[in-house]
């Protein structure tokens, strides 16, 4: 009569990634894009909304009009400034609102993206003003990035770290030709924060993510 000498090793087959994304998460990043395109067609329409939205450290340290530092998320130089942001925005946005918590985003994020301009209005002359949402999209980028290889756990640390790297310089890196009138510094603090946040937000939700873990168990029998 043999032994028996079959061995099993659980495998993870599911995380909280493969979980179908809410239905209305599509819905809600609709109705978000639809809502900075119409502040940026009155900021290139309306006098007052061209006064009032952007931010400059002169108008929000000095004069001590931190609205600004809102406001100036949802207005864009062109056409052009906004779709670039809203593509991003719909892509990374759908995937923040099906996965996560309202709190994280939106919420943080447009909190967060005026921390962000904050920051990087520190770093121009007082005069200058900036505009536009590329820090909060960055935000989002960092922190979709970080989430995505914490969480993908039935690949290795490798592959993930990999697809993590090529989406971040295919999308997120700056052209080779120098724009100056994009705000690098704000993609850069937004980026950082969002991977922040990212981490934060992971280690404060580890246990719930850990409840749509799912393995199967396969056996390692001896010849």
């Amino acid at each position: 009569m043999s032994e028996d000498s079959t061995e099993y090793e659980p495998r993870l087959v599911a995380t909280w990634l493969n979980k179908r994304p809410k239905k209305s998460a599509g819905l809600l990043i609709a109705w978000m894009i639809l809502f900075v395109i119409i502040a940026s067609i009155a900021y290139w329409n309306n006098l007052d909304a061209r006064n009032f939205m952007p931010a400059s450290r002169y108008e929000v340290m000095e004069q001590h009009q931190y609205w600004r530092l809102w406001s100036t998320l949802f207005a864009h130089a062109d056409p052009g400034h906004l779709l670039s942001n809203s593509l991003t925005f719909f892509v990374v946005g759908y995937f923040l609102i099906g996965y996560f918590s309202l709190w994280f985003f939106p919420a943080a994020a447009i909190a967060i993206g005026g921390v962000t301009n904050w920051l990087a209005l520190w770093t121009y002359p007082p005069e200058v003003r900036l505009i536009g949402i590329s820090g909060v999209v960055y935000w989002m980028a960092g922190a979709w990035l970080v989430l995505y290889f914490l969480l993908d756990l039935t690949k290795t640390r490798t592959q993930r770290a990999l697809r993590a790297l090529g989406v971040a310089l295919a999308v997120f890196m700056p052209s080779s030709a120098f724009d100056p009138s994009i705000s690098y510094i704000t993609h850069l603090i937004g980026f950082a924060l969002g991977v922040l946040s990212g981490g934060v937000y992971y280690f404060l939700n580890k246990s719930k993510f850990k409840t749509a873990e799912t393995y199967e168990v396969i056996s390692l029998q001896e010849s």
